[in-house]
Parts: C-alpha cells; structure tokens; sequence
C-alpha cells in the first residue's frame, strides 16, 4: 500500500514538473508576443501621426483655395450686418445683386429668357443703365427722368434712339443693309426733319411743319440734286436743282392741284426755255434762247404754236398761225432786200401776198394764184410815169 502512495507521489511530481515546464513556454511566447505587440504599436502610431500631419495640411490648404462651393443662395454682409452682395438664383436663372452704402439696390446681374440682363440704378433706386439681350440681338440703354438714350443691334437695323421723358423717341439714326437715315421727331411723334443715304438715290434731306406735313426736301441723284418745297397740303410747290441728265439747271413751278404751271429749264445747247402751263401742264407761252444767240416767244395752244416772235441774223419775225400750226401771215425783215416784208399764206402753206420792198428800195406788192405759179406785182418803181 506504502508503494502504491510512494509511486503516486512521483507521479505527482513528473506533473508538477510537466505544467511548469509548459507555464514557462507560455510565459516566453507571451513575452515575445508582447515585443512583436509593442513594435506594431509603435509602427500604427507612427503612420497614424504622418497621416494627421498629412490629413491637417491637405485640409488647411483646401480652406485656402476650394475647388468648388455649392450652394443656392451666397450673401456678404458689411460690419453692421446688412446684406451689400447677394448671389442666388433669380426666375430665369442666376442672379447676382449688389447694394450701396445707403441700402439701395444699384446692381443686378441676371438672365432673361433671351440671354443676360444687366441693370443699374442709382442712389434713389431710379434706374439709370441697363444692358440686356433680345431675341433679336442685344439692347444698351442710359436713362434720366428727363430722357433717354438707346442702341439697338437688333436684326438687320441697328438704330440708336433719343428719347424724352415720357419715353417718346425724338432722335432716332438707324442703319439697314447699305442705307442709313437720321430722323428728328415732334414730340407727337411726327417726323420733323430726316437725313438718309441710299446707294440708289444718294442723299435725301426732309423738313416738316409741326403737324408732320412735308415742307421740303432735297434729293441727290447721279445726274444731279432737286431741292422740292412743298404747299400747306404737302403737295409740290417748287422744285429747282437738275432733275435731268439732259439739261442743266431746272426750276418748275406748281398749282395747289399739283399741275405744274411754270417751268424753266438750261439746255445743253448753252440755250434756255421757260414755259407758262395751262391746263393738264400743257404750254400756254415759251420763251427760248439758242446758242447762236436768237430768241424765241411763242403762245401755243393745245401743243401748236400760234402766235411766235423771234430773232434771226436778218431782224425780228412774226409768225401768226392756224389751228394746224402753220404759218398764215409772217411779218419780218425781208431776206432779198433792204426792208421789211409781209406775207400771207394759204393753209396749206403757200404764199399768196407779200408786201415788201423792191430791190431798187421801192414798196412792192405781189399777189400769187393758189398753186403759186402766177403772180401780179405792183411796185412803186414801176408804176412812176
């Protein structure tokens, strides 16, 4: 029984000696555990300090210079709190405004439905700028309560216009294509003055009574200018300049029917015409003059000349006609002698009695048969005894 305690015993011990050989296995590897825990410590604090250093740089130098802000409404205020900028978005768009020191909106920059928008106001919040887009180009306006002053490149007529203030437009220049024209307005709205250039017509200058009716007006055109002054109705009064490439220079005169009742004009020939008109502008009365200096009245009725007086190299000349324009009686210096001469024709033309003198200085008369192959003279030379 002693051996069986005896064997226990040692048995008891080899297992003591056992468990504390492995506490100490345990106890080493937990201490080379605990190194290895304490350099990746060390190592994970180390990377963790780099990545703070690293993480505060990054986000001081994102404070200075972000690259985006999103927000839907941005407002700068002054050091008493009142708001003098103010970005957000308006009711076509964007829109910026900005506010003076006495707390007036003087400043907004917005979209319309056409493009940009920009207005100004001033200090009592009348408006006094404006710069916008339309649907056809783009508009700039400067205003006053006493007027206004618009461009417009709008289309194909840029214009610039001066208003009044009551928005009515008083100066108005627009330019289309080649032409270009200036016009000055009552502040009723009728045009008072205007000034134009076509490339087909030249220049053309316009002038009206208070009422708007035309009162004259001059025109340019490749031939020459017109000047035309118009009656109380706005009809041609006068007209003077050339309005001919065949003649020089033109005066005509007109009824208040619009008829033209007088009309002078310089030839070419370096000679010149006047004519009285009658009725449907026909002439009533000529004067002419030619180049070789002789001159000419006639009286004519429906386009034939009656009655005509003139110059010739001989002397003066008479010409009293029929209805068809022909001459029947002339009365004139003679062209075969030293004196004066009459004679009487036919309708047709032929001379039927001359009364002249002779060529010995004698008074003549000779009396001529329908055909004009006979005749009886009667002269004073011959009839002496």
């Amino acid at each position: 029984m002693n051996r069986h305690k005896m064997s226990d015993v040692s048995d008891s011990l080899s297992t003591l000696d056992a468990l504390r050989a492995r506490l100490d296995r345990v106890e080493a590897a937990s201490q080379a555990t605990a190194k290895s825990a304490r350099r990746w410590r060390r190592a994970a604090l180390a990377i963790g300090a780099i990545a703070v250093a690293f993480g505060a740089m990054a986000a001081t130098q994102s404070a200075r210079t972000p690259d985006v802000i999103r927000a839907r409404r941005f407002e700068v205020v002054d050091q008493h709190d009142k708001i003098v900028l103010l970005a957000g978005i308006g009711q076509n768009g964007g829109q910026i405004d900005v506010w003076g020191a006495g707390g007036t909106n003087v400043v907004r920059v917005s979209a319309n439905t056409d493009g940009g928008d920009i207005v100004v106001w001033n200090g009592k919040g009348q408006a006094v700028g404006a710069m916008y887009a339309t649907s056809a180009g783009g508009r700039v306006e400067a205003s006053m309560p006493e007027g206004a002053a618009i461009l417009r490149a709008e289309g194909a007529a840029p214009s610039v216009v001066l208003a009044d203030g009551d928005s009515r437009p008083r100066f108005v220049a627009t330019v289309a294509g080649d032409a270009a024209g200036v016009s000055v307005r009552h502040s009723a709205g009728h045009e008072l003055v205007a000034l134009g250039a076509s490339p087909g017509s030249g220049g053309i200058v316009r002038v009206a009574e208070p009422d708007g009716t035309l009162a004259a007006q001059m025109l340019a055109y490749d031939f020459g200018g017109v000047v035309e002054c118009a009656s109380r109705t706005g009809g041609r009064a006068a007209m003077f300049g050339c309005n001919s490439p065949d003649t020089g220079g033109s005066l005509s005169l007109f009824a208040p029917d619009g008829n033209e009742t007088l009309s002078a004009q310089a030839r070419t020939d370096a000679g010149a015409r006047l004519s009285l008109l009658g009725n449907q502008s026909q002439p009533v009365a000529v004067i002419e003059s030619g180049a070789t200096n002789a001159g000419l009245i006639s009286l004519v009725s429906a386009g034939k000349r009656l009655v005509g007086l003139g110059t010739s190299a001989q002397g003066g000349l008479l010409n009293l006609c029929g209805p068809e324009g022909r001459a029947l009686v002339a009365i004139g210096a003679a062209s075969d002698a030293d004196g004066g001469a009459l004679s009487v024709r036919s309708g047709t033309g032929g001379q039927l009695v001359r009364l002249g003198v002779d060529r010995l200085g004698g008074g003549e008369v000779a009396v001529y048969d329908g055909p004009g192959t006979r005749k009886r003279v009667l002269n004073a030379t011959a009839a002496q005894p």
